[in-house]
Parts: structure tokens; sequence; C-alpha cells
């Protein structure tokens, strides 16, 4: 990843986060002809991905940020080609278990089971999604019927049980989350806008990263030539018309004519701001979002090959059968409420015999984001009240201070496409202060 160094002490630009966001505004800003310093709170970059070996079994697996849709993420597709990253495609789904109304659904016909218990819910998602697309433009106002909880939005709806759960399960593991702390706009609105069906996930869970999400971040660091400091926690961020100074945790000051902040959203209330934040941001940084979801990676056998599974209730959500390990199938699980110790083979074992009986797990891990000082959080997961306010001050640069991330992307928050678009546009921004 580079060795790091403390030569430039007053650049041009103070990149705060080495997220996909703050590496690509670090890498655009550099390309300006700008010289920056990029901080990072951890002992590595990439933020909320995290590509690194699985204990024991001497098989790198993503513990963060995974799985994309080229067609449908256009800004990450650019970044991949740019730098001939290698990717796989889709994995096809040749099974799957669905756990709904008490009973085990198992077998190549499930999926289009699931799809059948989606048809009384096409014209209501229809009918939400066409609003939102037209509201775009006009602002998400006149939307506030929708901004409520997920739960709260399915149990209204008098729908079978079988759509109930499903809808349920896909919020708790896709959505991020509790469906009773997830806004109904939020989900609808990222599916509505990139052009997905909830379904979509199960039939082809996304394409993926040969070497790893770790392969992008090197080709990005690699290419800001600049100065990363890990192990760089600010704790307070002063900004003037003259530009913007930085303090860190462990002493120290650095001053630069602009700076872009590039944390997560639920990581700014450990920031000292002067002047404090417009009301916009503080009232997003005050809710917080509420992305809670505990991904579990396990080594397994019994799990067949495109193997997928959803279920509600159940201890994991979703399940996605991987490749073939040493000794069985890597499975990608994941646990939106109700909690699971990831790192509990025997926990890990019980939920994952829900789907599949005869199944048995050899080794299991995870990683606490919710937890973890610099993340607070998993993806991003849009609370009640959030997507209804104002969308462009959510991003909006406050003097010389620029703002972003997954989750105040305008699109595609919550994935790698929205980190990247946000960190180039928060890059653009700042050159137009000069211009």
């Amino acid at each position: 990843m580079g060795v790091l160094g403390h030569g430039v002490t007053d650049p041009d630009v103070v990149v705060i986060g080495g997220g996909f966001a703050g590496l690509v505004a670090a890498r655009d800003l550099r390309e300006a002809g700008r010289s920056v310093v990029l901080l990072e709170a951890r002992d590595r970059l990439g933020g909320r991905t995290w590509f690194r070996e699985l204990p024991g079994t001497g098989v790198k697996v993503e513990y963060g940020g995974a799985w994309f849709w080229s067609d449908a993420h256009p800004g990450l597709a650019a970044e991949i080609a740019r730098y001939g990253i290698a990717t796989r495609p889709s994995r096809q789904v040749d099974s799957m278990a669905w756990l709904t109304a008490g009973e085990l659904r198992s077998g190549p016909g499930v999926l289009q089971d699931v799809r059948d218990a989606l048809v009384p819910f096409e014209p209501m998602f229809e009918a939400a999604a066409s609003r939102i697309r037209a509201a775009r433009e006009s602002g998400r106002a006149d939307l506030a019927d929708l901004d409520v909880p997920m739960a709260s939005w399915i149990a209204g709806a008098g729908l079978p049980i079988e759509t109930t759960d499903f809808l349920r399960a896909y919020t708790a593991a896709m959505g991020g989350g509790d469906p009773a702390r997830i806004s109904a706009l939020g989900v609808i609105a990222d599916a509505a806008i990139l052009e997905y069906r909830f379904d979509d996930v199960f039939a082809g869970v996304g394409e993926s990263f040969v070497e790893g999400t770790a392969s992008l971040v090197e080709a990005l660091a690699k290419d800001v030539g600049g100065e990363f400091r890990l192990e760089a926690v600010v704790t307070r961020i002063e900004r003037d018309d003259q530009g913007v100074t930085v303090e860190l945790k462990h002493g120290g000051r650095i001053s630069a004519r602009a700076g872009a902040l590039t944390l997560p959203v639920n990581v700014w209330s450990d920031i000292a701001f002067e002047p404090p934040l417009s009301p916009e941001k503080r009232r997003i940084a005050a809710l917080g979002h509420p992305g809670a979801s505990t991904k579990v990676l396990a080594v397994a056998r019994g799990v067949p090959a495109g193997f997928v599974s959803a279920g509600w209730p159940a201890a994991l959500q979703a399940v996605v059968g991987e490749s073939e390990v040493a000794g069985g199938r890597l499975v990608v699980g994941f646990s939106g409420v109700g909690g699971i110790d990831p790192s509990d083979p025997a926990a890990v074992g019980v939920a994952l015999r829900a789907y599949l009986p005869d199944s048995e797990v050899l080794t299991s891990d995870g990683h606490d984001w919710v937890a973890d000082p610099y993340s607070k959080g998993t993806w991003f997961a849009a609370p009640p009240g959030w997507e209804i306010g104002d969308a462009e001050g959510q991003s909006a640069p406050e003097g010389r201070l620029a703002f972003a991330g997954g989750d105040i992307a305008p699109v595609g928050a919550g994935w790698i496409e929205g980190a990247i678009v946000s960190g180039g546009d928060a890059a653009r921004r700042l050159l137009s202060l000069d211009s």
C-alpha cells in the first residue's frame, strides 16, 4: 500500500478518510496538480471494504462491501476499466431455500415461488417507484407517506404472508438492518433509481473482484501518489475563507487551502466543527443511519453450488454459497435483525441448518462494523426522516470544506458506486473554488 511519510505539512488539500470516496477525491485532486495529504484513522485503506484472510483457511474474503453491478454502477465500472481490474460475473443461482410462513421450501423452483409471491406487491412497488422517479428533480418532500419504517409500510399493505415475509427478509439482509428502523422510501428509491427488483439480488448476487476490493484500493492509492497518514484520527476541523485546519487525536495540526471530509456520517459527531456544520448536516449526524447487518463469513459442508436463501423469521435472513474451498464451501450470510455472533461456528451452524439441515459449519468469522469506532455502522441504510431532507444540503461544501461518501451520495448510496461518484464530485467542487 506504500510507506507513509510526513513530508507535506501544508498541502493544498487535506482529505479525511481513506475509503473509496477519499481515494477518488485525492486521486482526482492530484491529477489536477494539487498537493494532497490523506488522513485515515485505521491502520489500512479501504474504509468499509476489507479484503483479508478468513483465519485458519488461507482464503481471502470480503469482510465488508463486495458486490456490484457494472450496468447499474457506471462510476465503478469506469474505475475498473481504467485500471484493468479483474472481475468475475454474477454467480448463477441453481438452488434456493426459502423460509416463509413457518415452512422451508427448497429446490431449483423456489426462486420462481419468490417471484410469484411478489406479484401482489408489484403494483404497490411500481406506484411508489414512479413517484420517486418523478420527484428526482422536484425534491422528495411530497413522498412523506413513503418515508416510514419499512416494517410499518409492509404491515399496512394487506399483502399475503409469503410476500410480507420475503420483503422483511430482503430489508433486513440486503437493506442492511431492522425493517422497523429503515425507511421504505430509501429501500424503494435505491431499486427504482438503479432499476432492479428485490428478487434480482437472489437471482444473481452481483459481480465481484477476482483479487478483492483491495485490488482497486491499491490501484487508486498508487495513483494518488501523495502522502498517506494511517492511524490519524481527526478530532477537530476548523474552516474559514482562507482554508481548513485539522487537529489530530495524538497531536499535530494540518492546515490546507481546502479539505474534503469523506467519513461515514455516523462518526461525524465525534468531530468538533468550527464553525458548526449547517443545520441539515447537524440533523443527519444526530439522526445517524441504522445500517447494522452482520455479515457472516463461514466455511461449511453440505452447501450446494449456486445456493442462496432467504428467510423470515430467521437468524440469517439471507445466505449465499460462494466458491469451493478446502474442506467445504465459502458461505456468506446476513443478519440484519436478531443478532448473531459471526465468530461462533456453533451459532452460525444452527442458523445455516435452518436452510440446509444436513450442513456443517467448520469455521466462521466477521467484523463488527457497528462497534468499529471508525464506521459505527455497516453500509448506508436510510432511516425515516432522512430521504425527505435537503439532499443537496447533505453533501454541499461549507466554505472550503467538501463532503463525500457512500452515506451522502445522491445516487448509489450504500454502494461502492456512491462512494466513488461522490468522491469525484467533491474533487470537482474543490477545484471550482480556484477557477
